[in-house]
């Protein structure tokens, strides 16, 4: 008997597989620019006071 381990034995299980992926890529990326520009305005404002002081 031969034991059927690959994705074509059971497509049923992989339905929308790929609109799934590119939601979650779509998460990522909205969280990864959520994220960088957090990092970004305070970083911003912290070195253009240090300028300010200093200069």
């Amino acid at each position: 008997m031969e034991k059927r381990n690959d994705i074509a034995a059971f497509p049923e299980l992989f339905n929308g597989m790929e609109q799934f992926i590119e939601e979650q890529a779509d998460g990522l990326k909205r969280t990864s620019t959520i994220l960088a520009l957090a990092l970004t305005v305070p970083t911003t404002l912290f070195i253009l006071n240090t300028l300010n002081k200093v200069l």
